[in-house]
């Protein structure tokens, strides 16, 4: 029979929180954070709680993914009512303490993006990943060889930051809220204008480019697509709305769900036959077709 602390590793697991497997699970009732199995070096998105005390029980989640679980070792209709009424006490404590934490690790995020995007300065023309994606610096400031970039929400408030080193490595800051967080690529959105929502910045700067007087949102990720399409909906529901996509397997799904949820159109890019292999978003087509034309204008 697996312990309680392995019961519990698989209930993580099998609710998609992962741990990575040096993690060695405390069950001391206190709030814990850790590393999951997709983790890099530097974080840590999981969280976790295991009680050992009568009744067995637990709470976790991936505060990257928005993922939460309870788990209880024995099953509803086991507890008494004793422990039933001790379960649900815990669990709403947990729940409480669980809530203050992330948004504590959010406010820090938010203070730590201000200080840095306060200190930075617009962005140099001349950076090579601007060079390579063929786009102008926009709202982009520079800190020494890394661009930055702000995360807002629809309130408005900087959530945090996205660092871009020369050779494109991004990361964002450390506890930011990503879930519905974006990069207001050429302002505001507005009801009276087009809204096109993609992935990344430099592909929102080319559709700023190819989409005069439109308004757009780069949702950061295809993951994060769909969180943020619904809110635009919500908040202007006449709105046109355009969800972009980067034209691989997870990229088209990920934008077909996000229209499908936010009654949205969306649209991906085109490559023909004569294309070159790794080509993906609308920055890469309109890349693309700029070096073309050069090569037809210089032949």
């Amino acid at each position: 029979m697996d312990s309680p602390v392995e019961q519990f590793r698989a209930a993580l697991a099998d609710a998609g929180v992962i741990l990575a497997a040096d993690v060695r699970i405390v069950a001391d009732g206190q709030l814990h954070r850790a590393k999951t199995q997709a983790d890099k070096p530097h974080q840590l998105s999981a969280w976790y709680r295991l009680h050992l005390d009568a009744p067995i029980a637990g709470a976790g989640g991936d505060w990257r993914k928005g993922i939460k679980v309870n788990w209880c070792a024995k099953s509803g209709q086991a507890l008494t009512p004793a422990e039933r009424e001790a379960l649900h006490q815990r669990i709403e404590a947990d729940r409480r303490r669980a809530q203050e934490a992330q948004e504590a690790r959010h406010r820090a995020a938010a203070q730590r993006a201000a200080r840095v995007w306060a200190a930075a300065a617009p962005a140099n023309p001349s950076h090579p990943y601007l060079v390579k994606k063929q786009v102008a610096p926009g709202i982009a400031r520079q800190r020494g060889d890394m661009l930055i970039l702000p995360v807002t929400g629809f309130d408005g408030d900087l959530r945090g930051i996205q660092t871009i080193s020369p050779t494109g490595e991004k990361r964002f800051t450390r506890g930011l809220r990503k879930v519905g967080g974006f990069i207001a690529v050429n302002g505001e959105p507005r009801p009276d204008a087009r809204l096109l929502i993609c992935e990344g910045w430099a592909t929102g700067q080319t559709l700023a480019e190819l989409s005069p007087g439109a308004c757009v949102l780069a949702a950061l990720d295809c993951g994060n697509l769909q969180a943020v399409a619904v809110e635009a909906r919500r908040r202007w529901p006449r709105i046109d709305l355009v969800i972009a996509a980067d034209a691989d397997t997870v990229g088209m799904a990920k934008a077909k769900a996000a229209a499908e949820a936010s009654r949205a159109r969306w649209i991906w890019p085109r490559f023909p036959d004569d294309a070159p292999e790794g080509l993906s978003d609308f920055n890469d087509w309109h890349a693309w077709r700029k070096s073309q034309r050069r090569e037809v204008a210089h032949g």
